[in-house]
């Protein structure tokens, strides 16, 4: 914090600006004036703890700040406020311990009011104790109606070509007002070939903007907008140093990141490609709309999960994030390395043809150890299928999760080979071997997490879509009424797929997640080895998927999220 000293005469038209004071008549004003003191915050500083003895009441000149209580995890933020309000009355007032905490968000400039001078003005002035008890009010008020925040990214530095389409996707998202704020120095405005929503301006910068002016304007913009973008160049490095270091998140569009930004960004730095699914993808995480599908367990049943992709994406669902268990873990595999539906469609189908002994992807342990299946042609066949692409080379983020043999405890893979993940999640015990890689022996995920909801959940997903391709117990009573599902238990493969469905049933009873929307394809007339029906199995994932659309387009494109649907 950094004091200065002014005289009265300077402040009083400053001071104009604030509600609370332009009520005053002049000579309360000037009483005011004469007792504040100036003092400045940067970005990060904590003005006060709660719990804290308050001794001073603050009124906002510049910048932002943001009222919270509790810390990290438990941390429940109260409001924002920026220019023209004021904070640190309510204790001052009721003699009590500060309520909250006060950090500096954008650079601020503040006049500050003492206890000791605020109970003498109290005596001389009573009218400003009314005016203070009516914002109080109005702050109660509003405090009941909106009782908690959100802690949402609206500064945000871009660094790269056409900031101004972030801006747009953001508006389409949100509805929200977004301002580009241009510090390149690049006339913006006359770069702009296409026409932008009404909710979006670019304002371009003065030159020779000051930090300290720089600060006061985004100050003023945060209360004007709902999002401002900061346009930063990749080869400034004066007055863009100041703005990385205010933004609550960088997002550079194509380019790596400039060696001058290294440790200068407060925030996470996202990188993302200039394509429109890239940039919408992440004006979704901005607007903490990120959409998420799980897929399931369940062998061939499984590839059910074909049909659901291949509706989602002809009715334009966003998937910004992908978790596959199992079959899950292929089917969502191929489609996060960009594999189109067709290409996966002809893939599940030509599966009944590759699964056997003496041509296939089967090889045989002799003597029987840890399985059946040694696994060695499935893992160099998915190999060849995913072209050796790693996660990081994925087009759209995906997790795939596993099973530690020896502890039991679930792996997440989110780097490396794609082909080892699906290889380890795809291991049954006791038909495949398990896997070796990285230290443990893994097997098919389904043992830990059968559907990883909780996944997408951990990894930032906002609105999830799962797709289960598991049974409940009363649709397998139905569907063992078939004499397809008596005659896949007289062999031991059978045996063993249905006692995972068994397992995996009762895993998720036990793992009770939120979903938004559940996706249940009646998959139960056939068994977890019927490989051959997956023209079916297909057919039933669309069938599922279009019968759940309505409640998915009303979620996603309305942007309801955190819904309550919880697995039986």
């Amino acid at each position: 914090m950094k004091r200065i000293s002014r005289q009265p005469e300077e402040i009083i038209d400053s001071l104009q600006r604030i509600p609370f004071i332009r009520g005053l008549p002049p000579d309360a004003v000037s009483a005011i004036a004469a007792r504040l003191h100036y003092a400045q915050y940067k970005h990060g500083e904590v003005v006060f703890v709660e719990g804290s003895l308050g001794d001073s009441l603050y009124l906002i000149e510049s910048g932002q700040v943001k009222i919270s209580t509790g810390s990290g995890l438990d941390e429940r933020i109260i409001s924002y406020l920026g220019p023209g309000n004021f904070f640190g009355e309510i204790a001052l007032l009721l003699n009590q311990r500060r309520s909250a905490s006060v950090t500096v968000v954008i650079d601020a400039d503040f006049w500050v009011l003492r206890k000791a001078d605020l109970d003498e003005l109290l005596k001389k002035y009573p009218t400003i104790a009314i005016q203070l008890s009516r914002e109080l009010s109005r702050r109660l008020t509003t405090t009941l109606q909106q009782p908690t925040r959100e802690e949402i990214h609206n500064l945000i530095a871009v660094v790269g070509p056409e900031p101004w389409r972030l801006a747009a996707s953001l508006t389409h998202i949100t509805h929200e007002r977004v301002v580009v704020f241009d510090l390149t120095e690049a006339n913006l405005v006359g770069q702009v070939g296409e026409s932008l929503p009404d909710e979006v301006v670019i304002l371009d910068t003065v030159p020779g903007l000051s930090e300290q002016e720089l600060a006061e304007s985004l100050g003023i913009l945060v209360e004007a907008y709902d999002r401002v973008l900061l346009a930063i160049s990749p080869e400034q490095r004066d007055i863009g140093e100041k703005g990385l270091q205010l933004a609550e998140v960088t997002v550079l569009i194509d380019i790596e990141q400039p060696p001058w930004m290294v440790d200068l960004s407060s925030g996470p730095i996202w990188r993302t490609a200039s394509t429109r699914q890239a940039i919408d993808r992440t004006a979704r995480r901005l607007a903490e709309c990120v959409v998420g599908l799980a897929l399931s367990s369940g062998g061939a049943r499984g590839i059910a999960h074909v049909g659901v992709l291949r509706v989602l994406e002809r009715e334009g669902i966003p998937i910004d994030v992908l978790a596959g268990t199992s079959i899950g873990s292929l089917v969502g595999g191929l489609y996060a390395a960009g594999r189109s539906i067709d290409e996966i469609v002809a893939l599940a189908c030509d599966l009944q043809h590759r699964l056997n002994f003496r041509t296939g992807l089967l090889d045989l342990n002799l003597p029987p150890r840890s399985g059946l299946i040694g696994g060695r042609r499935f893992r160099n066949y998915l190999e060849q299928m995913f072209g050796g692409i790693t996660f990081e080379e994925l087009k759209i983020p995906f997790y795939v999760v596993a099973a530690d043999l020896l502890t039991g405890e679930e792996i997440v893979f989110e780097t490396g080979s794609v082909a080892d993940a699906v290889r380890a999640s795809t291991s049954i015990i006791g038909i495949v071997s398990p896997h070796q890689y990285d230290g443990h022996y893994l097997v098919d995920g389904g043992a830990v997490n059968p559907l990883p909801v909780s996944v997408l959940a951990k990894k930032g997903a906002d609105l999830i879509i799962a797709s289960r391709t598991i049974p409940s117990m009363e649709d397998e009573r139905e569907g063992a009424q078939t004499s397809r599902r008596w005659k896949g238990l007289n062999n031991l493969w059978g045996v063993i797929s249905n006692y995972q469905s068994i397992m995996e049933r009762e895993i998720i009873k036990t793992r009770l997640s939120p979903v938004d929307v559940l996706i249940h394809p009646r998959v139960e007339v056939y068994t977890a080895m019927d490989f051959q029906q997956a023209a079916d199995f297909i057919r039933l994932g669309e069938e599922a998927a279009e019968g759940a659309l309505g409640e998915i387009k009303q979620k996603v494109f309305a942007g309801q999220y955190r819904g309550d649907l919880i697995f039986e």
